[in-house]
């Protein structure tokens, strides 16, 4: 296996709340079927939920913030993610703890990432919107920029520009 058995597909991340939480509480028990990344001990992103539903839900046991808009999902796909994920990266993506459900914070080639591990042969890297172009350029580096798909809703920047 390799780092080209991969692809990647970047998109704006849509609707993401950042929600903090007051001790006593807990985001599964509170937004019900919403998804949910636990990024912090007591912060959550929560995707695709509707500001109206969490007011109700959250009452004074928290706050919440949409973030959604400054942010890139950069989804790796193919059994060669976790080794692309290393290339100038701080984290050991091959640790077998790191398995699905699971979100870590780090860095790759300068940028702030957050990575969920999605399934057996994925995962989202969420980054912020400036720095999308300068993760498609290193990755369409190694694994070739036909593999790396930009949305056409993402700023204009040449892939590999840094």
């Amino acid at each position: 296996m390799t780092d080209r058995d991969v692809s990647v597909s970047m998109e704006p991340a849509g609707e993401v709340i950042a929600l903090d939480l007051w001790s006593g509480a807990d985001a599964p028990d509170l937004c019900g079927k919403i998804a949910l990344l636990r990024v912090e001990p007591r912060r959550w992103w929560l995707l695709d939920a509707r500001e109206a539903d969490l007011t109700a839900m959250i009452g004074a046991r928290g706050a919440w913030a949409p973030i959604g808009g400054g942010l890139v999902r950069a989804t790796l796909t193919g059994p060669g993610w976790r080794s692309l994920l290393m290339v100038a990266g701080l984290f050991d993506a091959e640790d077998p703890a790191f398995g699905t459900g699971a979100v870590a914070a780090t860095v790759i080639h300068h940028v702030p990432v957050r990575i969920a591990v999605v399934g057996e042969t994925s995962c989202d890297v969420y980054c912020a919107a400036s720095y999308a172009p300068t993760l498609a350029g290193l990755w369409g580096s190694v694994i070739g920029r036909e593999r790396v798909s930009l949305s056409r809703e993402l700023p204009s920047a040449t892939i590999g520009s840094e």
